[in-house]
């Protein structure tokens, strides 16, 4: 394999060396991104076909489920966007984004009542999720070296005589049954929580090497859509939030502004909830919320598409640190490794600090990278399954103060954007 350097050499291109990247969502993109100054050439291998989000709105991709639902980048994943695609934030405004603040501008509601509405500094982004992948791609246009090629189904991965490195993929173009071999120096795993990577192993080194696994039941479920306000309808914040409660029944709701007065819309109920699949019943449920703020909003907004059900979720991790064979030049991370509950709102955000860690890791063994990203995925893992923080009553403690105090509804929402460890609040700060 050729060593790339470290990252620290942004311009530094190897002669001759080629990565792959294995799924062209969010996390390949930032993948293909990162890659473009470290190899001479870089292929996105993407089994769906894009979409532009200007013409088509509110857009979807054929599938991807996921890009019918609106999508949030915290603030620690803003934050590795920038080291990762410089330029991306005014991108994403001028493809039509909303950039406001996760305070001052979210009208937050915990079970024990309203955040103040306070300036944090941490901004956010409106936009649907092919919004996003249409600015992270307009950035690698100017990229000579970066091929992006869509209806490509990878159907395996190649190994070199003594398995301990990755030659290339074999492909096949979608709806087409000839397949192709493509070789690369280095091999990225983007493909999402339906990756096929954990059978490929097993065709390469033997179904008695199991890929461990942990799974954590969000006893949630989701139903998702987009509406349209009209300027005059809009209301004073841009986006909501309405946690549940005991009151009504685990129920939840979110609403967040997008591009074209488009706006996304989420609402949240318990396993075994019937949830609404028509106009008439999606407002229902909304008004069986903790607030009537939602409900009110919608009754003013026109539907944009159809109401699309979620089901349950669950959160999952794949240890791929624990692989005893794994090839010195493969890496996988994003949703193949470790894929959240969407409540948390923080797929995009464990999918960027990926992309960064790995950035730092290049010319190190995969299996050392798969180490390190198993730890730095503890972090939102815990966040999204309320397991295991060591301050778990710390932080109920901080969100039923924050509604009666500024600087504690500052501190919970650091912690929420992943800009402020759980386990550095004081006892004072809460108490």
């Amino acid at each position: 394999m050729s060593k790339p350097t470290a990252p620290q050499s942004a311009t530094f291109r190897k002669s001759g060396s080629s990565a792959l990247v294995i799924g062209g969502g969010i996390a390949g993109l930032l993948a293909a991104h990162m890659l473009k100054d470290r190899f001479s050439e870089v292929t996105v291998l993407e089994r769906a076909t894009y979409v532009d989000p200007a013409t088509s709105g509110p857009a979807a991709r054929p599938s991807v489920p996921q890009s019918h639902c609106l999508h949030m980048l915290m603030g620690a994943g803003a934050l590795a966007f920038d080291e990762l695609v410089p330029g991306w934030r005014a991108e994403l405004i001028a493809q039509g984004a909303v950039p406001f603040d996760a305070g001052a501008d979210m009208a937050l509601r915990v079970a024990s009542g309203w955040l103040p509405r306070v300036g944090t500094g941490i901004t956010l982004y409106g936009a649907s999720r092919c919004l996003i992948e249409a600015a992270l791609l307009a950035l690698l246009r100017d990229a000579g070296n970066v091929r992006i090629q869509t209806g490509q189904r990878v159907i395996g991965i190649e190994l070199a005589k003594d398995g301990a490195r990755v030659q290339g993929v074999r492909l096949q173009p979608v709806d087409e049954v000839e397949e192709s071999f493509l070789q690369a120096d280095i091999v990225v795993d983007a493909s999402g929580a339906a990756s096929r990577l954990p059978r490929w192993l097993a065709r390469q080194f033997g179904a008695e090497h199991q890929i461990a696994m942990t799974e954590h039941a969000s006893g949630r479920q989701y139903v998702s859509r987009w509406v349209r306000l009209a300027p005059d309808h809009a209301p004073d914040w841009q986006g909501l939030a309405l946690a549940p409660t005991p009151e009504t029944g685990g129920r939840a709701g979110m609403m967040i502004r997008a591009e074209r007065d488009l706006w996304g819309v989420v609402l949240q109920a318990p396993d075994g909830t019937a949830l609404p699949t028509d106009d008439r019943s999606f407002l229902t449920l909304s008004a069986e919320l903790s607030d009537p703020a939602l409900h009110n909003v919608l009754v003013q907004a026109e539907p944009a598409g159809p109401v699309h059900l979620f089901g349950r979720t669950v959160n999952r991790r794949r240890h791929y640190e624990d692989y005893p064979n794994w090839p010195d030049n493969l890496f996988a991370l994003g949703d193949s490794v470790c894929a959240l509950d969407p409540y948390a709102g923080l797929g995009m955000t464990a999918a960027a600090r990926g992309v960064q860690l790995l950035s730092h890791h290049l010319d190190r063994p995969g299996r050392q990278f798969q180490a390190r990203l198993a730890e730095h995925n503890k972090w939102p893992w815990r966040i999204a399954t309320d397991a295991g923080t060591g301050c778990a009553n710390r932080l109920a403690s901080l969100t039923k103060a924050a509604p009666f105090d500024p600087s504690l509804a500052q501190l919970l929402l650091e912690v929420q954007h992943m800009l402020r460890k759980p386990e550095t609040l004081s006892e004072e700060a809460v108490a």
